[in-house]
C-alpha cells in the first residue's frame, strides 16, 4: 500500500494550517479543519499510483500513515449500477447508483468507521465513541472489534432492531437514549473534548469523515474518469456530502477528471433545514424533529457542517431538495421492482428527492445522475408481507400460474 500524501489540516474558515495530529478544531478560530494532499504529487503520478483494492486503495489520499493501522472488513469497492429501467421512469438521460448496502454493515458507514478506527489507533486510542440513529453504532462498534477497541455506542432507542441487535452483538458498550440524535449530540461533544475517547461522532473528527471521500475516486474510476453531471447525496449531519464533494473537487486539481460534477443534498423532509436555509438565502434554523423512516438523516440541527454543506452548495451552484416519509417509503418499492435493488428508507431518501427535484422541474433531467443509496433493506424494520397461505393441487396450482401470467 502506497505512503499517505495528507499535508496538513486546514481550518475551512480562517485558513490556518496545524500539523497533522489529533485535532477537532482550528487553534486560532475553532472552525473546523479538513485534510489536504499533495496535489502536486497526485497530477505527476496520476491514477496509476492507486494499488491494491477496497477503500484502503485510496490510502495515498487518506490520513494513516502507518499500514499496520490500517484495519478492514472489506470495505469499499461497491458497485455503481447503471439503471437504465427506473431512469426512463424518472424522465432522465442516465441513472447510476452507487451501492453502499454492499459495504460489510451494510452501510456507506463503514466508509468512515474505518478511517475513524485506524485513526484511534494510530493516535493511540484504546476506546472509540459514538451517538447514533443506527448505522453509525452499528458500523463503528464492528470495525472497533475488529480493531480491538472498545466502542461506547449511544444509539436511539427507536433505531431499527436489525441494527440494535449487530450493536449489541459487537459490543458490550451499548446505551440506548432517549428523545433524538440533536438531544444528546451537544452533551457527547463536550466530553469528547476530555479525551475519554476517540471521537468517531460525524460532528467535527477530520479523521473520521475521509474515508467516505472515497465515494468520489469510486465513482470516478468507476465511470472511466468521465464523471457523472450530478451526484446526489444525502444529509444529516453532512459527512458524506462533504467528503464526497471534497474528494471529486480533488480529483479535478489534480487532472484526473475534467471538472467536478454538480452536488445535490438530499436530506428528509422532518430534517429540512439545509434546504429552507438554501432557498430562502438565510443561515440554517434548527428545527425540533420527530420520528422520520429515514432515521439516520434524522438531525434537524446539522450544526457547523451543517453550515459547511451550506457554504458548498452556494460556492459550487448546488441545490437540496427533501422527501416526505410516504415518498421515500414508495421509492424504496419501486426501487426494488423496477432494478431489484433493496435499500433502506435511509438509503433510498437522496433518490425520492431526486425524483422530487424533477417533477417540481427544479433540475434538468437531460442529464447524467448518479445517486448515493447508503444502505442496505436489511437492517430495516417492516411488518412483513402477509403470512396467508394456501394449499395447491394440480389443478389450483395451473389456475394461479395462468392468472397471474397470461398476457
Amino acid at each position: 500500500m502506497s505512503d499517505s500524501l495528507a499535508v496538513d489540516l486546514t481550518c475551512i474558515d480562517c485558513g490556518r494550517e496545524h500539523g497533522l495530529g489529533y485535532r477537532l478544531e482550528c487553534e486560532a478560530c475553532r472552525g473546523l479543519l479538513e485534510l489536504r494532499y499533495d496535489i502536486p504529487m497526485l497530477r505527476e503520478r496520476g491514477p496509476g499510483l492507486l494499488d491494491g483494492h477496497g477503500l484502503w486503495r485510496f490510502a495515498p489520499v487518506l490520513p494513516v500513515a502507518d499500514p499496520v493501522h490500517r484495519v478492514t472488513l472489506g470495505e469499499g469497492a461497491t458497485p455503481l449500477l447503471d439503471c437504465p429501467r427506473l431512469a426512463r421512469e424518472l424522465g432522465v438521460r442516465a441513472l447510476s447508483l452507487k451501492l453502499e448496502g454492499a459495504n460489510p454493515t451494510g452501510t456507506v458507514k463503514d466508509r468512515s468507521s474505518a478511517t475513524a478506527v485506524a485513526a484511534a489507533l494510530q493516535f493511540g486510542f484504546r476506546a472509540i465513541s459514538v451517538v447514533s440513529s443506527g448505522n453509525a453504532g452499528s458500523s463503528i462498534a464492528a470495525y472497533a472489534a475488529r480493531a480491538g477497541l472498545r466502542a461506547l455506542v449511544f444509539a436511539y432507542a427507536r433505531a431499527a432492531a436489525p441494527k440494535l441487535l449487530h450493536m449489541a452483538a459487537t459490543t458490550p458498550d451499548l446505551v440506548l437514549y432517549e428523545g433524538v440524535y440533536d438531544d444528546l449530540i451537544v452533551l457527547w461533544d463536550q466530553l469528547v473534548g476530555e479525551r475519554w475517547f476517540f471521537d468517531g461522532g460525524a460532528s467535527r473528527n477530520a479523521y473520521k469523515h475521509e474515508g467516505k471521500k472515497t465515494l468520489a475516486y469510486e465513482i470516478a474510476e468507476q465511470s472511466r474518469w468521465h464523471v457523472p453531471d450530478v451526484v446526489v447525496a444525502p444529509v444529516a449531519v453532512g459527512e458524506t456530502f462533504i467528503a464526497t464533494a471534497r474528494g471529486f473537487r480533488e480529483l479535478a486539481a489534480a487532472g484526473w477528471i475534467e471538472r467536478a460534477p454538480r452536488m445535490v443534498a438530499a436530506p428528509a423532509s422532518r430534517a429540512k433545514a439545509l434546504r429552507r436555509a438554501l432557498h430562502a438565502g438565510a443561515a440554517i434554523t434548527p428545527l425540533k424533529i420527530g420520528y422520520t423512516v429515514a432515521e439516520g438523516l434524522a438531525a434537524g440541527d446539522p450544526g457547523r457542517k451543517g453550515a459547511w454543506v451550506l457554504r458548498l452548495l452556494r460556492e459550487h451552484g448546488g441545490d437540496a431538495g427533501d422527501a416526505e416519509d410516504a415518498a421515500i417509503l414508495d421509492m424504496q418499492r419501486r426501487l426494488a421492482r423496477t432494478e431489484g435493488v433493496w435499500a433502506g428508507p435511509t438509503g433510498v431518501a437522496a433518490l425520492a428527492v431526486l425524483a422530487r427535484l424533477l417533477t417540481e422541474r427544479r433540475i434538468d433531467p437531460g442529464q447524467r445522475f448518479c445517486v448515493i443509496v447508503s444502505e442496505t433493506g436489511l437492517k430495516t424494520e417492516a411488518p412483513p408481507p402477509s403470512r396467508e397461505a394456501r394449499a395447491f393441487d394440480m389443478e389450483s396450482l395451473r389456475h394461479l400460474v395462468k392468472e397471474r401470467l397470461a398476457v
